[in-house]
């Protein structure tokens, strides 16, 4: 029978598992693969794909996909109906006939005991496209009550636009089985770390707030690496720090100085934030239209925003405002239903445990293990975060950056993360913990715009001050990135499968300037409007228009609608001209916030679709501030 799995439209090779129903353990013989259509293995595409979808080690999947539409994928799936589709069982060395696959549905691997198998999950190609390849995909189930469904998550990969449905069965619930199931344990290397799920809300929220606070922010001049800069002798620093603080001491023949000494750690006391309001930085975040947070909890200087027993007298609870300001801060934003994400720089300049780690060429590890793993821990169980943003010195910043993954231990905490946190099956982790690290989701690096696909899920933290994090007094209004320039990276960020994590810098008295506030809440409000486009929507098989690269698209998750976003302004009784949409019978279109109003639209000799816009147009109720919004239907 194997033979008839060559010839298929949708066909599976797999590995089936062998099943204690009581237990839910699993394991899976090696792969054997006969068949001549495409094979995925999952994780592979975890890799590749935009999602990053990574089934717990050791489960693992193969996916058989084939295309009737598509002419570069094997021959062997050329002109072949969808159903019956087969499943290969290495076992047996036979294909079992699954049937006519419209529906999910489950296959038992014992006929007597349907409590354990494996569920199948089917598109049938009827999105918005119509030509969708058809795809099944395989995973164990062990719960058939309907009390406790599996959590479903979603797989697209453009390359060859198909999209398919899992259903993890992972949470066998203990008065069905006996025993409780759970994520398998995680072993401290990246080949276990790779097989994390990302939570399905990262992926739909698509905007976050980062939040740059620390001692930089009382001087507040330039830029966040005001230490650094000012004992490594850049004039700009060490001219204004002697003449406005004190002597700084750094470089004394270059820079005389005869005033009274002042150390960057005497900022500290000048951190007052006398009118910190949490719950007015956590509803600034909530009107902005961002769906999740990222705080500094400690850039490089060391100084942490919380009370820290490893950086005694040198956090805001010992010295400055006597706050805990992270919890306030966690509170508020929890209040709001905001997810909490914590930044914390690995690295710290000047600690001399660091510098003595960077002395022995990091042989030696003990800034890592005496301070960050016991930081790091701390904070994660006082504060349950949904995100924990770590951040690594680059490559060549250190000695240590030639094996900084093996340095900082990323692997070992995140055994501990995954394993044991409080957090260990929600909590997101980006790539920044060293060189190849792998996390939830890619960080392509400070103010990263690829404008094109990126198939693995990624973020780009992205300053609203051009040139800085933290907040600095010296730049002007031209300094700043206004609100469509802002959005513009909203857009083709999210277009490109990206998530953007807006950065501003609050004050050392705890305000937040108001022009980061009207830039925030001008987001907000485009985002009411025009939010169906960006929250839970997925990448199109077109990012933007080729020929007006001022229009980006957006999709539904069933592809059901294509939304153009446009930073051209409509007119009333003008147009636009589409490229890379194609009508059917069914198309409709509409301006979202418009009232409803339908655009007639007409087809030029190229194939370019004119959007035409009538004189009624309620533009006071758009929300444009540079973007503007068509929702169309039933286009490919």
């Amino acid at each position: 029978m194997a033979s008839l799995c060559t010839c298929i439209l949708a066909a599976i090779a797999l590995s089936l598992p062998t099943v204690d129903s009581l237990a839910c353990s699993y394991s899976f013989p090696d792969y054997h693969n006969p068949q001549t259509c495409a094979r995925y293995d999952l994780t592979e595409l975890s890799l590749r794909g935009p999602y990053n979808i990574t089934p717990p080690y050791p489960y693992r999947f193969l996916v058989k996909v084939c295309d009737l539409a598509a002419t570069d994928l094997p021959w062997a799936c050329e002109g072949k109906d969808l159903a019956p589709a087969y499943a290969y069982s290495v076992e047996t060395d036979e294909c079992y006939q699954l049937g006519n696959l419209e529906n999910d549905f489950a296959y038992p691997l014992d006929p007597m005991n349907s409590s354990v198998g494996i569920r199948v999950a089917y598109t049938n190609g009827v999105g918005g496209n119509g030509v969708w390849p058809r795809a099944v995909i395989y995973d164990l189930y062990c719960d058939t009550s309907g009390f406790n469904p599996p959590p479903e998550f979603a797989y697209e990969y453009p390359e060859y636009t198909y999209r398919i449905t899992w259903r993890t069965g992972y949470a066998c619930p203990s008065f069905q089985t006996g025993q409780n199931c759970s994520l398998p344990k995680f072993e401290s290397s990246w080949d276990y770390l790779r097989f994390r799920t990302v939570p399905k809300w990262f992926e739909k929220a698509k905007f976050g707030i980062f939040v740059c606070l620390g001692l930089y922010s009382v001087p507040a001049y330039l830029n966040e690496w005001y230490w650094e800069k000012l004992m490594t002798g850049d004039p700009r620093y060490v001219e204004f720090h002697n003449k406005n603080y004190g002597c700084s001491g750094v470089q004394p023949d270059k820079f005389p100085c005869t005033g009274p000494p002042f150390t960057f750690q005497d900022f500290a006391p000048m951190l007052k934030m006398e009118l910190f309001d949490p719950d007015h930085w956590a509803s600034v975040i909530k009107n902005a239209g961002a769906k999740y947070i990222v705080f500094t909890t400690k850039h490089c200087s060391g100084w942490t925003n919380f009370p820290s027993p490893q950086h005694w007298n040198w956090n805001s609870m010992d010295v400055g405002p006597h706050l805990d300001i992270t919890g306030n801060l966690t509170a508020s934003i929890r209040k709001q239903g905001l997810y909490l994400g914590l930044y914390h720089s690995l690295n710290e300049w000047y600690h001399p445990l660091y510098l003595e780690d960077q002395k022995n060429n990091c042989s030696t590890t003990s800034f890592v293990d005496e301070i960050i793993m016991p930081t790091l821990k701390d904070m994660t169980i006082k504060y349950k975060p949904d995100i924990i943003w770590a951040d690594a010195p680059g490559e060549n910043k250190s000695p240590c950056t030639h094996d900084s993954v093996k340095y900082w231990k990323a692997p070992e905490f995140f055994s501990w993360l995954y394993n044991e946190s409080p957090v260990k099956e929600t909590v997101l982790t980006n790539t920044r913990w060293g060189s190849n690290a792998v996390g939830s989701f890619m960080e392509g690096g400070d103010r990263f715009t690829p404008y094109t696909l990126i198939k693995n899920k990624w973020e780009t933290p992205y300053t609203i001050q051009k040139s800085s994090w933290g907040y600095d007094r010296v730049e002007d209004l031209s300094s700043f990135w206004n609100t469509t320039h802002c959005l513009y990276i909203l857009v083709t960020t999210v277009s490109c499968n990206g998530n953007l994590l807006l950065n501003i810098g609050p004050m050392a008295d705890g305000t937040i300037d108001p022009l980061f506030e009207e830039i925030l809440l001008e987001m907000g409000q485009w985002l009411t409007v025009n939010g169906e486009a960006i929250y839970n929507s997925i990448p199109w098989s077109h990012q933007n228009d080729t020929p007006a690269e001022d229009i980006w698209y957006t999709a539904s998750e069933d592809w059901q609608n294509v939304y153009a976003i446009s930073f051209r302004a409509p007119t009333p009784g003008g147009k636009l001209v589409l490229q890379q949409p194609r009508l059917t019978k069914q198309t409709t279109m509409t301006l979202l916030g418009a009232d409803g109003i339908t655009l007639d639209f007409t087809v030029d000799s190229d194939g370019g679709i004119h959007v035409h816009f009538p004189t009624n147009l309620p533009f006071a109720k758009l929300a444009g501030k540079g973007a503007w919004t068509i929702k169309m239907t039933n286009v490919t």
